[in-house]
């Protein structure tokens, strides 16, 4: 059947789909779409107008009623019947206006920073397309004038420079000015001129050696960080003067690298040991050291008394309440003061032979 009205315009892309309805059967519900056997694929249910045995379909992304679209399928809400008729148009892209005629963009149809490097063709730019003065010397990289790109009346050489008269010449010796310096070229205005201004590229490999350095000429200020290795340096030639105040940190030193060579003699004092540095195992003189013993002013070990009932003592004191289990040695016999409590859960052990008196 014809479009009543005017037909769709062509710049909208339209197109007709091909018929399906020869794949309804009343249970299925998603068929493929194509336009003269070629896949399409809506971006949503919108862009379709759909008919089924002649009734407008209702376009619904959600899929509750009429149809959604699925990438390249139409996904009916519930399935067609066998018999049932298709019609539907495809109406393209939103803003498809498809190629623009000859001379209909210009300048402010051009969104700005739209043309890039790669939309100019090589060779585009010719010198009608620059703008008097456009070319600073900004926009000109380093070393991008040499003889090859200039051009005069003679000829461009490495020996010859261009004169005010557009000619090339052979450059003279009167030369009677540097930096803005008048009068006879002397050391002074050379130092002047070149004042910071000769870097590595200017000096042929080699060329400086220890002779050209005067001393004291290089500091820290001259060495990019992690440049200067030990490969640089001959052997002895760093000693303590050549070293800064506080210049060595600990991240400087590697791991293992200090031993007790490198401590002078009693250096080691009470204030650099940690707390708890020193225990049995560092301790070290004549006899033997152990957890029971300990150090005695003539550089001997002697144990450690654990019991303060001798001779030499008026009293023994000892706690009321015994709250671990204790055996008593095998032929030994103990006393103690009363009255004693023992805590539930630990006992004390009296070996036959032994005993303990409570008095």
């Amino acid at each position: 059947m014809a479009y009543i009205g005017n037909s769709p315009a062509n710049v909208g892309n339209y197109q007709i789909v091909d018929d399906i309805s020869s794949s309804f059967n009343g249970s299925t519900t998603s068929f493929a779409l194509a336009s003269g056997s070629i896949a399409i694929t809506p971006v949503k249910s919108g862009q379709l107008l759909v008919g089924v045995n002649g009734v407008m379909q209702q376009p619904d992304d959600t899929g509750t009623n009429g149809f959604k679209v699925s990438s390249s399928n139409i996904v009916f809400s519930s399935a067609p019947a066998s018999g049932d008729t298709f019609w539907a148009v495809y109406q393209g892209q939103n803003v498809d206006i498809g190629t623009p005629s000859d001379d209909v963009v210009d300048t402010i149809h051009i969104k700005d920073n739209a043309i890039t490097a790669d939309k100019i063709a090589d060779g585009t730019v010719v010198a009608a397309e620059i703008a008097s003065n456009a070319v600073t010397n900004a926009k000109m990289a380093d070393d991008a004038v040499g003889v090859a790109e200039l051009s005069a009346t003679g000829t461009a050489s490495s020996t010859t420079f261009l004169r005010g008269d557009n000619t090339w010449d052979v450059p003279i010796g009167g030369v009677t000015s540097v930096n803005s310096v008048t009068g006879a070229v002397t050391a002074a205005h050379l130092k002047t001129a070149l004042e910071n201004g000769i870097d590595s590229v200017h000096y042929v490999d080699g060329s400086i050696d220890n002779e050209h350095i005067a001393d004291d000429a290089i500091d820290s200020e001259h060495y990019a960080a992690d440049s200067i290795d030990t490969e640089h340096y001959a052997a002895g030639s760093v000693d303590a003067t050549a070293l800064g105040a506080d210049c060595v940190t600990a991240d400087k030193i590697g791991d293992d690298v200090l031993n007790s060579e490198h401590y002078a003699a009693a250096s080691i004092d009470n204030e650099h040991l940690a707390d708890d540095a020193v225990g049995v195992a560092e301790l070290s003189a004549t006899g033997t050291a152990s957890s029971s013993t300990f150090l005695r002013g003539d550089n001997t070990w002697t144990a450690i008394a654990t019991d303060a009932n001798t001779t030499t003592k008026g009293l023994y004191e000892h706690e009321h309440t015994i709250d671990a289990d204790y055996s008593i040695a095998s032929g030994s016999n103990a006393m103690s003061a009363g009255p004693i409590t023992i805590d539930t859960g630990n006992s004390v052990t009296v070996p036959s032979g032994s005993t303990w008196v409570i008095v």
